[in-house]
């Protein structure tokens, strides 16, 4: 008789779409917090990881109530670089891999400055370093066609709230994954004033105070 594997009895699910700004994350944060979209509350086992870790897929948690000190998900990952508030990561080959095709290809000529380029050409460069940071030149390193991960942390009331969120450049720019504008419900959402200190951001979210002297986000 085969055997089949079977999931925990506490289901855990993704959010779907792409995280741009630091707003679209704390409204996000704040969606899975009220309950409006999934959270997870425990770490995934490695058959809900290789289903579910995939361009488009954003995880959020607590230290607290899922108990996850550390993330993982089995795959091999740059060095972080910062983009605004996000830490932001791209796959790489394993050791030894990947390498070998890129070897002897010349890099592409970049032009000496911005005044040069086309309008097409700024907005790309303008996507590219929103998606990517500084993390451009591969040498062979980054896997092809490989997931971008971009992560925050915010501490709410004492604990820790993490997104984390996974995408390809590839389906960034053919508008595969859904922003969260396309989103009402979540849009609607109030960002509280928790969530909001400036303490808290590399680049504070521009806020202006509600009619109680609350900070209200813009």
């Amino acid at each position: 008789m085969a055997l089949t594997t079977r999931l925990p009895s506490s289901k855990v699910e993704p959010f779907y779409g792409f995280v741009e700004t630091t707003g679209d994350a704390l409204r996000l944060i704040q969606a899975a917090r009220q309950g409006v979209i999934p959270r997870i509350t425990r770490r995934l086992n490695d058959l809900e990881r290789r289903a579910m870790i995939r361009s488009g897929s954003i995880f959020i948690f607590s230290d607290d109530e899922s108990g996850i000190k550390r993330w993982t998900e089995g795959l091999s990952w740059s060095a972080s670089r910062i983009v605004g508030n996000f830490l932001v990561y791209r796959e790489v080959n394993e050791r030894g891999q990947g390498r070998s095709a890129h070897e002897g290809r010349k890099p592409p000529k970049r032009r000496s400055n911005s005044s040069e380029l086309s309008v097409e050409e700024l907005a790309e460069q303008k996507l590219s370093k929103t998606l990517v940071g500084c993390l451009n030149d591969n040498h062979g390193r980054f896997k092809s066609k490989g997931l971008i991960k971009k992560t925050i942390t915010v501490c709410v009331e004492g604990s820790d709230h993490h997104l984390i969120a996974y995408y390809s450049q590839e389906d960034v720019r053919l508008g595969k994954l859904l922003p969260l504008s396309s989103r009402g419900d979540i849009m609607s959402l109030e960002i509280p004033p928790e969530l909001l200190e400036t303490t808290k951001f590399r680049v504070p979210p521009i806020t202006e105070p509600g009619l109680d002297g609350r900070p209200r986000y813009m």
